[in-house]
């Protein structure tokens, strides 16, 4: 008997519920604001000879700018890529998207898959949760190798300058641990932070309309950026008998295995703040993107205004 997942019946509904969110991102996209997109011809490209040969998995990272990123960002694809063997997966807050059995059923048939947050769900969340040991290789490993998106900031930041918290290592993990490298492609987004503002007054749930919304598509990052990282770690990985990772202390929690995700989100950083500094905004501050700057005071909040200017949101 097939899987849930697999199901005709799971299918046609999963299949109804992307088409349907993708058709009204794109009318709300292109009727109510003043969209441009970058690169999407070839990342069209990169799609389609993803569907028709998935020998690895893909990968796109971008910044995340509100509540409404995903799935509005997806509104700029054909209808004809609205399908669960072509549209991305992504994750959501289980505190969030999964609260009710009908948003878990819709979530769910989105593609989208239950994390838990750290701060909200100790006992649940952090690196090592269910979705994050699974995506690797379910989702981003032949031979059926999918679509994965990620906001690797973890929640909403409305950075004056378009500025982006640091990474947190999840996306790591995705490129690290999946069997063949993922082909990894950079987004960058500018607007969608007017449409849906954090400090936005009444009517707080409605977006905002006539806002100039621009969405960039990277070119997919070179493989040898992570050729040496993942030979590190799966050097490593066999020393410790190639098992599951959530398993072993030192590929979990060993001096070795950090260093080499905090050198693998580094790089993934850096490739998305190379679409912000392309589109001409200013250098970054120092410590942008290191943890420690977000325990200062001030900028340790969980949601609202930082003491830079920002607004987040968890998401």
């Amino acid at each position: 008997m097939p899987s849930r997942r697999t199901s005709a019946l799971y299918r046609a509904a999963s299949t109804a519920t992307l088409f349907t969110t993708g058709l009204l991102s794109k009318l709300f996209l292109y009727s109510t604001q003043r969209t441009t997109v970058e690169g999407l011809p070839a990342f069209l490209k990169l799609l389609e000879a993803h569907r028709r040969n998935a020998d690895r998995g893909l990968l796109t990272v971008s910044n995340h700018k509100s509540v409404l990123d995903d799935p509005l960002l997806w509104g700029t694809l054909p209808l004809r890529l609205l399908h669960p063997s072509t549209t991305r997966h992504s994750l959501g807050s289980a505190d969030i998207c999964f609260t009710s059995p009908l948003t878990s059923a819709f979530f769910t048939l989105g593609q989208v898959h239950r994390t838990y947050r750290l701060h909200k769900s100790p006992q649940d969340g952090g690196l090592f949760q269910p979705t994050l040991n699974s995506l690797p290789t379910a989702v981003l490993s032949p031979p059926h190798a999918g679509w994965v998106h990620i906001f690797p900031e973890g929640r909403v930041h409305q950075h004056p300058q378009h500025q982006m918290r640091y990474f947190k290592w999840g996306v790591s993990r995705l490129i690290l641990e999946a069997s063949a490298a993922p082909v990894v492609v950079p987004m960058f987004v500018v607007g969608l932070e007017a449409v849906m503002a954090e400090d936005r007054g009444w009517p707080r749930c409605l977006p905002r309309m006539g806002k100039s919304v621009k969405i960039v598509f990277g070119d997919p990052a070179q493989d040898e950026l992570w050729s040496d990282v993942r030979e590190e770690w799966q050097k490593l990985w066999l020393r410790e008998g190639g098992g599951r990772v959530e398993d072993s202390e030192v590929l979990r929690t060993g001096k070795e295995a950090v260093q080499l995700r905090i050198e693998t989100t580094r790089r993934v950083r850096e490739e998305v703040v190379k679409l912000r500094r392309r589109l001409g905004y200013p250098e970054e501050e120092s410590g942008a993107g290191d943890p420690v700057t977000y325990r200062f005071p001030g900028m340790d909040a969980k949601q609202g205004k930082l003491s830079d200017g920002s607004m987040v949101e968890d998401t």
